[in-house]
Parts: structure tokens; C-alpha cells; sequence
């Protein structure tokens, strides 16, 4: 019996991981992500970097406590490539990882509306609601539980096709 259907299984009979998730991965590392794409234009880089962060110190703040995120992204991405090499112990610490980072994104984001005398700002609003929904939609989520349960022996299926073949 299946715990998901049948969509959310890679070929190889491993739980895929949600596509929420991803969605969720980008808006706590969409820090990062304006900081490569501002360094890609190399002609407009201060502009936009000093627009989106109007002090240097607000920019170093957003990037260290998106770390976390971006650990948890990395090792989403590259799971195929540490499961070949033997490494699953890194599982278990995935979805406190990405707790930590969307606590870290709240955390900021309170720090910022402190800085601001809670003056009203619609992203700060929109960010602040989704990390919380965010968080409680990583806690309780079963499929991310399922999931990393499931990488706990990432190559006993694929192992058993290759013996049936």
C-alpha cells in the first residue's frame, strides 16, 4: 500500500518531494537569488542591490540567515549525488534545517518591522504571513516525513529493479 499516490515517486519508487517545497525554498532564498542576478549585471549592481537593501548591513543580515534555507536547497538538489556516494545520515537533519531557516526569515522580518516602528509595508506583511504558514505547513506536513523516512535506504529499490531485471 501506498502512502502517495502514485505521482509523488520518482522511477526508482523513492518519494519525491512536494512541489510546494521548492516554491517555498525560493522565497526564503530569494535573497540569494537578487544578490546573484544583481552581481550578473555588473553595470547596475550597486543600483539594485542599494535598492532592494538601502544599507549594507540590512544585505549581510537577509544572506546569513538565509543559510540555512539555502543548506536545505543544496541538499534537495544534490541528493542523487549523496546517496551514490553512500551519504544519507544528512536526512535526518533536513527538515530541521529548513525550520531553521524559515524561523530565521521571520525573525528577520520582525527585526525589520522593529527597525521600522511597525510602519506598514505590503512585502514585510506578505513575508511575514507566508514564513508563519510556512512553518506550520513544515511541521505538520506527513509527506516531508514520508519523504525523508523514505531516503533513509535511497538505493534498496533500485536495487531490487536491477535484480528483477
Amino acid at each position: 500500500m501506498l502512502k502517495l499516490p502514485l505521482k509523488y515517486y520518482d522511477e526508482s519508487g523513492r518519494i519525491l518531494p512536494p512541489r510546494w517545497l521548492y516554491a517555498l525554498l525560493l522565497l526564503l532564498c530569494a535573497d540569494w537569488a537578487l544578490f546573484v542576478f544583481s552581481l550578473a549585471s555588473r553595470s547596475h549592481t550597486d543600483t539594485l542591490l542599494h535598492f532592494f537593501y538601502p544599507h549594507s548591513k540590512s544585505l549581510l543580515f537577509a544572506l546569513v540567515t538565509s543559510v540555512p534555507a539555502l543548506l536545505s536547497l543544496l541538499l534537495l538538489s544534490q541528493r542523487e549525488r549523496l546517496w551514490k556516494k553512500g551519504l544519507i545520515s544528512w536526512r535526518r537533519w533536513f527538515i530541521p534545517l529548513l525550520l531553521c531557516g524559515v524561523v530565521a526569515l521571520l525573525i528577520s522580518q520582525i527585526a525589520y518591522a522593529i527597525t521600522h516602528h511597525w510602519a506598514f509595508e505590503l512585502i514585510t506583511a506578505i513575508r511575514l504571513v507566508l514564513s508563519i504558514i510556512a512553518l506550520y505547513t513544515i511541521a505538520k506536513s506527513r509527506h516531508l516525513r514520508w519523504m525523508v523516512d523514505d531516503w533513509e535506504h535511497p538505493n534498496i529499490q533500485a536495487d531490487s529493479k536491477k535484480n528483477v531485471k
